[in-house]
């Protein structure tokens, strides 16, 4: 795990610019921090904590000299603690770099099956996906397991290369005009370059307050994209001209065979004991519901030193999980931390919330909490249980997609008088858009004409409604999402947008504030591939309870307890939070973005803290 830089130029650069992007970012890497440049047709590195095993140079001297090409590397030390470990990698002569952002969880048996000739200097993951791309080129990429952005610098074919994992779980953002091509692992890492202007894109913005984030690769600002999930990104650095492929994609090959209980828990084990390899002291993020309870029981299983980290909030006794989540705990028999969220905060707190994130948010980020206690009781990798949801029909609105499917050919048009306001607005929506649709719409809490208005001065009332431009580029990328039944095609959606973009971005930028590596055990694509494929999923969704495939999977190892419990949801006490903020007087800077709109858009403590986060991201330096 790291944070990742580079800036290639026309124009020759001194070292000053990427140093300011690798310090804006060190928290992603606070253990080691190298940068390199290129000139002369030789590689100089400047660092001053580097293995004997190469070139050593003080780190002050790079802003003097100047070159076309620079990168650079903040290191969080996960697999292979030594300076061994160090990136950027290079060739033995010189004309390849390579720099990771993540980890290769299947790296011991792509070493023994494909680099048992290879003479290593570490015994990191990074070195071994770099030594199986010199060995198999471009399509190193299809054998790895795990979350990553790699990107390989060929400084004879002129030409950068970059991989984003299969479900987009770290982040890479990059500015590419005709002389320039910047990237970082965070947009923070580009703007402090000072070589490219912070413009909002009010368009996309909107897009982020309807969606609850904004997606690939688009982001809130002009000229700053986000590399899609399971694509690779080729630039040329001749004439700086890009081109991207899509080297994977989810597709459903029907399966109708039924799986056995023996059969799911083995290959959950697999998955879980491959995300599990460390040099460094894991924790689990652990709630009351099964998809967390089950992995607390796989890791327990194994390694019982492995603690269990929670959060909890009293005041909201209806979405209090922490008598189940101690459950789940004492069933893995794993030692639980857990942390209250407190009700009262002062506005120095909102702010240090809402500047952990990347873009705008509708509520605090539970993680940056837990991380930070994780980061407080010394903890650096943290397991996260996402992913059962989207592929075994966890949310409600998989039951409210089905109910409406099944009703909607006769009670569809006289139904919609019935309703008013926002509820007849959402099912206006679901109409035009089609049930497909009915996540997003469901999860707004506002309707897009409201968001429209908000957003009048800047143009609003001729931009094309998100989802609209959300499912043609889906239809666009994918030609067989059509043919999929409703179900898989909104499990699909969850996987293609919600998690790359919503769900990673909110947990992967609030986690690396805190120096924490969160992994994300099911989201293995060999594992999320079996399952989508399942068919019987879709005839298994049960009126009392979602997920019914699993639930009946983990009866005899989950709690009873934990089995009963109808899903709740943790949220923070944003309500409380905002009771003594003043939009007015805290954040006058919102009438210069939104006029007098804003005034008619707080009745809602998730607009309410959109407009919060938002007018703290603009002002950020």
């Amino acid at each position: 795990m790291c944070g990742i830089s580079g800036i290639f130029s026309k124009n020759k650069l001194s070292g000053s610019s990427i140093l300011n992007s690798l310090k804006s970012i060190k928290h992603r890497g606070p253990n080691n921090t190298i940068h390199t440049s290129f000139f002369d047709k030789e590689i100089h590195f400047y660092s001053s904590q580097l293995s004997d095993k190469r070139t050593q140079f003080d780190l002050r001297n790079s802003d003097g000299i100047q070159a076309n090409n620079w990168i650079g590397f903040n290191r969080l030390s996960i697999i292979d603690l030594s300076n061994n470990g160090m990136q950027p990698f290079y060739d033995n002569d010189a004309k390849i770099s390579f720099m990771m952002n993540g980890e290769v969880y299947n790296f011991k048996e792509l070493r023994n099956e494909f680099l048992s000739d290879v003479d290593f200097i570490s015994d990191s993951d990074s070195e071994v996906a770099f030594q199986l791309y010199l060995k198999l080129g471009i399509d190193f990429v299809q054998y790895l397991r795990g979350m990553f952005v790699i990107v390989i610098v060929d400084y004879q074919k002129n030409e950068v290369n970059i991989w984003r994992d299969r479900f987009g779980i770290k982040p890479f953002y990059y500015f590419l005009d005709e002389e320039n091509f910047i990237f970082s692992s965070e947009i923070e890492g580009i703007f402090a370059t000072d070589l490219v202007q912070k413009e909002i894109n009010f368009k996309h913005l909107a897009y982020t307050f309807y969606l609850n984030s904004s997606f690939a690769p688009n982001t809130i600002y002009n000229n700053i994209y986000s590399l899609e999930a399971a694509t690779q990104l080729k630039v040329d650095l001749s004439n700086f001209k890009s081109e991207k492929n899509q080297y994977w994609q989810l597709n459903y090959q029907p399966n109708h065979q039924l799986i056995s209980s023996e059969e799911f828990l083995n290959d959950v084990d697999k998955v879980v004991n491959l995300s599990s390899v460390s040099d460094v002291k894991q924790a689990i993020m652990l709630s009351g519901g099964l998809d967390s309870g089950l992995l607390a029981y796989m890791i327990g299983q194994k390694n019982s030193d492995i603690d269990a980290l929670t959060i909890y909030n009293e005041s909201v006794p209806e979405q209090n999980e922490l008598a189940f989540a101690k459950s789940n705990a004492l069933n893995a028999n794993l030692n639980i931390k857990a942390f209250e969220i407190e009700n009262q905060v002062d506005l120095q707190t909102i702010k240090e919330c809402c500047f952990a994130e990347e873009e705008p948010n509708s509520s605090p980020e539970p993680a940056y909490f837990l991380t930070k206690k994780a980061k407080q009781n010394n903890y650096t990798v943290l397991h996260n249980a996402l992913g059962l949801d989207e592929l075994f029909y966890g949310y409600g609105y998989y039951n409210q997609a089905k109910k409406l499917e099944k009703y909607q050919a006769f009670l569809w048009k006289p139904f919609r008088y019935f309703l008013t306001g926002s509820k007849r607005n959402k099912y206006e929506e679901i109409s035009t858009f089609g049930l497909e649709a009915t996540p997003f719409i469901m999860r707004s809490f506002s309707s897009w004409k409201a968001i429209q208005q908000l957003f009048s001065m800047h143009g609003s009332a001729d931009w094309e409604h998100p989802i609209s431009v959300l499912m043609n580029k889906v239809k666009s990328t994918n030609i067989n999402f059509e043919k999929m039944p409703l179900l898989k095609k909104i499990s699909y959606l969850d996987f293609y947008y919600y998690i790359s973009s919503h769900h990673s971005l909110r947990t992967d930028s609030p986690a690396m504030k805190n120096e924490i590596e969160m992994r994300f055990p099911y989201l293995d694509h060999l594992f999320v591939q079996k399952y989508f494929n399942c068919s019987f999923l879709d005839q298994d969704l049960s009126k009392e309870n979602n997920k019914s495939f699993l639930r009946k999977n983990v009866q005899t190892i989950l709690p009873k307890d934990v089995l009963s419990m109808k899903k709740k949801g943790f949220s923070m006490p944003t309500s409380k939070w905002l009771e003594s903020v003043n939009l007015e007087q805290d954040f006058p800077e919102l009438k210069t973005y939104f006029g007098e709109n804003y005034k008619n858009w707080i009745d809602h403590p998730s607009k309410k803290w959109f407009l919060i986060s938002t007018s703290l991201l603009m002002k950020k330096k």
